[in-house]
């Protein structure tokens, strides 16, 4: 039996957190009446000073309508959610990076375990930049030493089912503790309709196959080009959210019972959280691995994770957290 040290009775992880402020043009963690003034002295001075941070409504140009968006951000108006968050634990820094909830069709229709397709809602929530490293992992359990395939930056490999979620509680109890996360917010491993969502890319969807690109290859480690090893993250293209690896690499755990299709959903549910019956075949898991075919790497496919079978643990399986 593989051991796991989880030692409550370590020091407390020192943790920050940072953000990208929408609008906050001279960088200096707020939006005021500052960046209002460096806008019209570009505008009207061609004074460049801030010219990486003056777009701010993305559109690819700098004219009035971005001075428009922070006057609406100082008046209350639909001031935007942070791009990104950045949290580190005792050195070790990830990204979360922000969801715009939607609606969108979930599943496959030509493809009997991903059908019938089916519109699903989901409100808003924050996904890791990739899946969870082993350096943090170790960030908080330094004692812990099996991984599958060993490397920092290589995704968590081989954990049980009940590790991760051990993990996942731990990480939220020292960012509370810690002030960096709020008490009403937490980590969790994301919905099958979450994961399923981002790997799209979310409202920033260009409809491919792949998280990110119709070529697999750019987006992907799976069993044609991955020599069947697990490989460090972010080697490959993000997809449209700036998400890397949705597409093969490690298999990711969703919270959602597996069912063989989508016969038990409706249309219109908001953030459904998959079939209320618990299934032989365990939980859900997504995005295929370096293990893989291209078939089995799609944004579509599913995959189970055998829990009751060897505690959901396999080489190829990770996992990647959501923050709501």
């Amino acid at each position: 039996m593989k051991a796991f040290v989880l030692s409550l009775l370590a020091a407390l992880a020192v943790t920050t957190a940072s953000a990208a402020v929408t609008g906050d043009v001279n960088g200096d963690g707020a939006v005021t009446s500052v960046d209002v003034t460096v806008l019209y002295n570009y505008l009207l001075n061609g004074d460049n000073t801030f010219l990486a941070t003056s777009d701010v409504d993305g559109d690819g140009s700098i004219t009035g309508a971005d001075i428009t968006v922070i006057y609406n951000i100082l008046l209350g108006d639909n001031e935007p959610a942070p791009e990104f968050l950045d949290f580190t634990v005792n050195g070790v820094s990830f990204r979360m990076i922000y969801v715009q909830g939607g609606t969108f069709i979930m599943g496959n229709d030509a493809i009997e375990s991903e059908s019938p397709a089916h519109s699903v809602t989901l409100t808003d929530y924050y996904m890791a930049e990739t899946e969870c490293t082993q350096a943090l992992w170790k960030a908080l359990y330094p004692d812990y030493s099996y991984f599958a395939e060993q490397g920092d930056l290589k995704p968590c490999n081989g954990q049980w089912y009940s590790e991760v979620l051990q993990f996942v509680a731990a990480l939220n109890d020292y960012l509370h503790a810690s002030g960096a996360l709020a008490a009403e917010r937490n980590f969790m491993l994301p919905t099958e309709a979450q994961w399923e969502w981002a790997a799209r890319g979310g409202v920033k969807s260009k409809g491919y196959t792949y998280a990110g690109s119709n070529d697999i290859n750019e987006v992907a480690w799976c069993a044609t080009n991955s020599n069947y090893v697990v490989h460090e993250v972010k080697l490959k293209a993000p997809n449209e959210l700036g998400l890397y690896d949705m597409s093969g690499n490690a298999f990711e755990a969703t919270t959602d019972n597996f069912s063989v299709n989508y016969s038990w959903a409706s249309d219109g549910e908001v953030d459904p959280t998959g079939s209320p019956t618990a299934s032989a075949y365990g939980l859900t898991r997504r995005g295929g691995s370096c293990t893989q075919g291209a078939a089995r790497c799609t944004v579509t496919k599913r995959d189970f994770n055998d829990v009751e079978m060897n505690g959901g643990a396999s080489e190829d399986m990770s996992f990647r957290l959501i923050l709501k």
